[in-house]
């Protein structure tokens, strides 16, 4: 069976945001088409006393709000950082986790208190002195639980395992030993396939694509998400799948639009100087004198293997459809009034948002002005200008036609 996913996302306790209720998630879920959705913070233990009131096991390893049919899975972001032999700094990256039961979480907050976890926000931080206190970590996790998986989160921004404030060149640099548990990872909002499935180690692994949303808001839950074949709608059905690479279709932003995309200095680094993107691989900005960061771009380009037959992976770039219609509208607020009474004015002739992105709109009576920022965005006729880079987001274009 097929089920849609998104399974990163924070809770209000990941800093950022305010608190964010369950039943608006679900209200959420619904409208856009997500079967499936990723808790967030379920380690930090106010939180998961939260989930553990709100919510209903439904008896295969996921959770339900009493009487609604959307389900949750347990999930966390959780930062892992380890002292490298031969390197200065040490090196950070982000995971997603994702975890079959109560029980299961409460025995790794436990796990936490062995290995001094700090544990205090919504995202664990899990320091290790070298890479076999790290690996003896990981394993214990696993050990937990075999089903209790563990994914590179958006795995080349600079907060991702192979991105630029590391410089790793492999996997196995960052886990050792326990590099072949790793078997599915996060393209994140500044890549997608094209971009990861040369990098060798990468280029066998399950790609799956989530929103890592901070809001239930109609723009912020499903932005990316991954359909799965899955045996059953089960915990164990989902990782399986996962596991096995049993991937329909990964919804993708245009890497274009990430916020870390390509390699630059944003605006409010040298405000009096301007804003700076690199198109040729520039080490120094030309404006300051210091260091770009690298992009998302530049770090895929360095690690890929132009020899690597690919495999063939299904997946689409989209846009949110409010953002969408904030851009038709020429408005910035895609939640004002006006773009969320258009948007569920559309959504009277579709089952969800996903349905719509997947149907021909052509003969649809909606707003024909709107229909055709619709279409155009369906056959992939826009761009962003100027991309995403340095933590900004890319300007988006739409192109209609003539």
């Amino acid at each position: 069976m097929r089920v849609v996913t998104d399974l990163h996302s924070h809770s209000g306790y990941a800093g950022g945001v305010g608190q964010i209720e369950l039943a608006d998630i679900a209200k959420t879920m619904k409208t856009k088409g997500i079967d499936l959705f990723g808790t967030g913070d379920c380690l930090l233990p106010q939180r998961l006393d939260e989930l553990e009131e709100q919510l209903v096991d439904t008896g295969d390893g996921l959770f339900s709000l009493e009487g609604d049919s959307s389900r949750f899975m347990l999930q966390t972001e959780i930062i892992l950082t380890v002292q490298l032999d031969g390197r200065k700094g040490k090196c950070v990256a982000h995971h997603i986790l994702l975890i079959p039961s109560f029980v299961a979480a409460r025995k790794i907050i436990k796990l936490f208190e062995r290995f001094n976890v700090k544990n205090t926000i919504g995202r664990p931080f899990v320091v290790s002195e070298n890479l076999p206190a790290q690996e003896k970590f990981l394993f214990s996790l696993q050990e937990i639980d075999p089903m209790i998986e563990i994914i590179p989160a958006h795995i080349m921004t600079p907060d991702g395992v192979l991105g630029s404030k590391n410089k790793l060149s492999s996997l196995r640099e960052f886990y050792g030993e326990f590099t072949p548990n790793i078997r599915v990872v996060e393209t994140g909002l500044s890549a997608d396939p094209p971009m990861l499935e040369k990098i060798p180690e990468l280029a066998r692994l399950t790609y799956i694509s989530n929103s890592d949303c901070h809001s239930s808001a109609l723009d912020r839950i499903g932005r990316e998400f991954t359909i799965v074949e899955a045996e059953d709608f089960s915990y164990n059905g989902i990782i399986s799948a996962l596991r096995a690479n049993n991937i329909v279709l990964t919804a993708e932003f245009n890497p274009a639009e990430g916020r870390y995309f390509q390699t630059g200095h944003r605006l409010d680094r040298h405000e009096e100087l301007g804003s700076y993107i690199c198109e040729d691989g520039e080490k120094s900005c030309p404006l300051c004198g210091k260091e770009l960061n690298p992009g998302v771009k530049q770090r895929s380009l360095e690690l890929s293997d132009p020899t690597i037959t690919p495999l063939k992976r299904n997946y689409m770039h989209l846009i949110p459809l409010t953002e969408v219609i904030a851009y038709a509208f020429g408005v910035k607020n895609t939640s004002s009034k006006r773009v969320v009474k258009e948007y569920y004015n559309i959504m009277n002739f579709f089952k969800s948002e996903i349905e719509l992105w997947l149907s021909d709109v052509t003969e649809v009576p909606i707003d024909d002005k709107i229909k055709n920022h619709i279409i155009s965005i369906q056959k992939g006729n826009f761009s962003f200008d100027p991309p995403g880079y340095d933590g900004q987001y890319g300007e988006l274009k739409i192109h209609l036609p003539n």
